[in-house]
């Protein structure tokens, strides 16, 4: 069987490499799928690309053509893995993998709102209740006051997007040059700290996270853009070690530099844990990746161990963080 799924791997590797190559074929495949729909990046990838990994599967899988199971496509994208980068390959995973031993839970999201509402002191002068509430930078976060403001902003967000929670998720895509942002079409890559509490998982599984505080160099900038009879730098050309293509970015790199590195952790514990014995959801956000995992998850921990090694502003929280 091995042969079998290292054989469908090559084949839907190349396919992904194909798909990702530009955002004009990002669209021509689109359209092939939603005909009637807008392009979008965001939006209706999951089915988009669980079809690809059933082409592969038709074409270069067993003679009785089938559907995979869902064993059958954890062992393709284990043997997927060593095959694509970790920027493609985590926007591939995100895609593929389920979401079914994890869900929040709020009751009634409104009733909740209204009681973090009653309990926000009246002392207080700012307001996270205002449309446009924005949360103190973390260092500039000192007084109790700053510290709770912070905490209620991302409990409301975490609230609104809780009730659009559904398995059946999309994440975003980027083509190769791109920055991969992170986004998804219920938003949970948006959840912060104050969605935590309202996570549940299977019995047998628990949420992990994986933080940081600092982001290590993961492109180097090559070259600046200029466009003829324009004043200025118009984008930035930067080189990240391990992805065989350069990244095109506008603005200085910082976002690029964030998104690859949680991207890299995600990818490393993909290689680390074998998906096809053991749980490991992963959903990367700025400065975090949410883990869903097995109660003792020993390859987790190791994996973790090890990569705290390379860069040891990691921190692992197992359970609800708490400012």
């Amino acid at each position: 069987m091995n042969e079998l799924y290292h054989r469908v791997a090559v084949h839907f590797a190349a396919l992904i490499d194909i798909l990702f190559a530009d955002e004009k074929t990002m669209e021509t495949v689109f359209k092939l799928h939603h005909e009637g729909l807008p392009f979008d990046r965001t939006e209706h990838w999951q089915g988009i690309i669980n079809k690809v990994l059933s082409d592969a599967w038709r074409d270069k899988g067993p003679e009785v053509k089938c559907e995979p199971t869902g064993m059958d496509r954890l062992q393709i994208l284990k043997h997927a893995h060593p095959l694509m980068d970790y920027n493609i390959f985590t926007q591939v995973l995100l895609n593929l993998q389920g979401y079914t031993g994890m869900h929040y839970m709020t009751g009634d999201a409104a009733k909740e709102i209204e009681r973090v509402k009653a309990a926000w002191p009246k002392e207080y002068k700012s307001d996270p209740f205002a449309p446009k509430a924005r949360m103190v930078k973390q260092a500039e976060a000192v007084t109790p006051e700053q510290k709770t403001f912070n905490e209620t902003v991302s409990t409301l967000r975490a609230l609104r997007i809780i009730t659009q929670f559904t398995p059946l998720i999309s994440f975003r895509v980027s083509p190769k040059g791109s920055t991969p942002a992170f986004a998804d079409s219920r938003n949970i890559s948006m959840i912060g700290m104050g969605g935590d509490k309202y996570l549940r998982t299977m019995p047998t599984l628990r949420t992990y996270y994986i933080t940081w505080d600092t982001v290590p160099r993961m492109a180097v900038h090559a070259l600046n853009i200029l466009e003829p009879g324009k004043a200025g730098v118009q984008g930035h050309v930067f080189e990240a070690p391990g992805i065989p293509y350069s990244f095109v970015s506008k603005s200085g790199g910082e976002t690029l530099q964030e998104v690859l590195f949680a991207r890299k952790i995600m990818y490393e514990i993909f290689r680390d844990v074998d998906v096809t014995r053991e749980t490991c959801i992963m959903v990367p956000r700025m400065k975090s990746i949410l883990v869903v995992a097995d109660v003792v998850a020993e390859s987790l921990h190791k994996s973790f161990e090890r990569l705290k090694a390379q860069w040891p502003m990691l921190q692992l929280t197992e359970g609800p963080r708490h400012a």
